[in-house]
């Protein structure tokens, strides 16, 4: 029997004085103040919250859908659902809107509640209409307020023992086709994946942590540390105001950072232009996409007392591998790809046939290659999450069932491991292109394109049978050099388009949207060329 938040309430009467977390108010680029909180108020802001939760009438495994930007009360929300045995709902705010109507519905949930500006528009949400509403921060039309229900007086929070199998966080993520997955965060899970993240990036108990990924603070709450987070909206971590960031960081004390490559490229950039160092940063997690090239070799200039790693994982599996700065930016270039490191400690990898049935564990190990050959990426640990709440088709398609309990997890990603057992990625299964009934992994011509002077970023896409290589760039190689990479990756008859902006993933501006770019050239929003020998040049559309 366990529950994620005895660790944290443990927190709150060993250092019950200690700041537990610091959340910016921001409108869009503009910093509003922050709000903070210890964890001893934390503790009982929770009590008082559990009270109006059981008012309500909510039971034990009851789904709640949170509707709110990370706040305070947010947390304490959050918080206080886990330790009742409720479970929150988390839907990702950088999906469309038709995933976020698909997820709602798929949810489950009995209540909703959330932040008034949020929910007044309820009513523009079909799944919503039947569902009690509850706002943190006032009433509206079909909308309650849960301040009147909170308790008056202070009690020690609750702490629901609950089977290892419970139900923890449900979390809706992007995805752009089949029925929404909602990851099946259970107790056992989120205190797995904490051990998972501790072991491979220990914290100091003075840390004070600045992530970009909300999902951390409860990782950052079970080691009883400070988190202050960013001065940027989450929704939009790669635009930032990166005067105000830097200013945070050399001012607020902290020691420690997790953020995507986007939201950190575009810190650098201004860092290096001003000519700014924070040695007071011990430590710094890259995740969220693979590292571009000017981080590898500029992020220790910018931090030079922090130990820099790269973190290679997903929601269903965090961490994979790891690697840190000096050793990324030795062995760059060693092979196609990109590194992603060892596996993390408790961590299995396993590199399979992409073409194999995979129902059993036999299976697996019959389709295992052999070597530095290219397959599909598994992965397998405690921290793996299982499966996917209410989904048998995914758990079908992405969970192998292991005779000692735990899952192999069909990340979709391609790789291989080297002679000294480190990962690399070549791309994803689905985004391989399809030439002569083989399979091109797009990760390593894309990595050359990148390196070409004027080049942001490029991407490579099928439509049909036409390859389309996609360049976001300042000016446009010549076209021998784009033909030289598309040659000796075994990839002829390309077509190119030139794009002001790369579309990328909502969560965290760091992936590029391949699925966009399709549609965009579907739709001739973008002028297509055909690539020859002969140099040409144009302006960016």
């Amino acid at each position: 029997m366990m529950n994620v938040c005895t660790r944290i309430f443990a927190a709150s009467q060993l250092h019950p004085e200690r700041l537990a977390l610091s959340i910016p108010n921001m409108e869009g680029l503009h910093f509003q103040g922050e709000e903070n909180i210890n964890y001893g108020e934390l503790a009982e802001r929770c009590a008082k919250m559990q009270y109006a939760l059981n008012k309500i009438g909510l039971v034990t495994g009851d789904r709640v859908l949170i509707l709110a930007r990370p706040h305070i009360q947010t947390y304490v929300l959050m918080l206080s659902l886990l330790s009742l045995g409720l479970v929150p709902v988390l839907i990702d705010r950088g999906m469309s809107r038709q995933r976020i109507l698909a997820s709602i519905t798929v949810s489950r949930a009995k209540v909703t509640i959330g932040e008034l500006s949020i929910l007044r528009l309820w009513w523009l949400f079909p799944p919503l209409w039947k569902l009690p509403k509850y706002a943190l921060d006032g009433q509206y039309l079909g909308v309650k307020d849960i301040r009147p229900l909170l308790a008056k007086f202070t009690e020690k929070p609750e702490c629901l023992l609950l089977p290892a199998t419970a139900h923890g966080l449900i979390t809706f993520t992007s995805g752009s086709t089949g029925n929404p997955k909602g990851a099946d965060r259970t107790h056992n899970s989120l205190i797995e994946q904490h051990l998972a993240i501790r072991a491979h990036w220990p914290d100091h108990d003075d840390d004070i942590d600045s992530p970009c990924f909300p999902v951390l603070v409860l990782h950052n709450l079970c080691c009883g540390i400070s988190t202050i987070m960013p001065r940027v909206d989450l929704a939009a971590p790669a635009h930032v105001n990166v005067r105000q960031i830097t200013n945070q960081w050399r001012t607020s004390g902290i020691t420690r950072i997790a953020a995507a490559p986007a939201f950190m490229t575009q810190v650098c950039q201004y860092a290096q232009s001003t000519r700014q160092q924070f040695p007071a940063i011990r430590s710094l997690a890259i995740g969220g996409s693979t590292m571009p090239f000017d981080l590898v070799v500029n992020l220790d200039m910018i931090f030079p007392s922090a130990e820099i790693m790269l973190v290679y994982g997903s929601t269903e599996a965090e961490p994979i591998a790891e690697i840190f700065l000096p050793e990324l930016r030795q062995h760059w270039q060693r092979y196609a790809g990109h590194l992603v490191g060892l596996p993390a400690v408790g961590t299995e990898v396993r590199i399979v046939d992409p073409n194999a049935d995979l129902s059993d564990e036999a299976e697996v190990d019959k389709a295992t290659v052999v070597g530095d050959d290219v397959g599909e990426i598994l992965v397998a640990g405690k921290h793996v999450l299982h499966g996917y709440v209410d989904n048998a088709s995914a758990n079908k398609e992405s969970k192998i069932p292991r005779s000692r309990g735990d899952v192999w997890h069909r990340t979709g990603d391609a790789g291989f491991l080297d002679s000294e057992g480190r990962l690399w990625l070549v791309g994803r299964i689905k985004d391989a292109l399809l030439i002569d009934n083989e399979r091109v992994y797009t990760f390593a011509p894309e990595k050359e394109c990148d390196a070409l002077a004027g080049v942001i970023r490029s991407a490579l896409v099928q439509q049909q049978k036409q390859i389309i290589l996609v360049l976001e760039a300042t000016a446009c190689p010549e076209h021998h050099q784009l033909l030289a990479i598309l040659n000796k990756h075994g990839i002829p008859n390309a077509a190119l388009v030139l794009v002001n902006k790369m579309p990328v993933d909502g969560r965290h501006n760091s992936k590029i949207d391949r699925s966009a770019l399709v549609i965009g050239i579907a739709k001739k929003r973008w002028p297509m060329q055909i690539l020859s020998s002969k140099i040409e040049s144009w302006g960016i559309q």
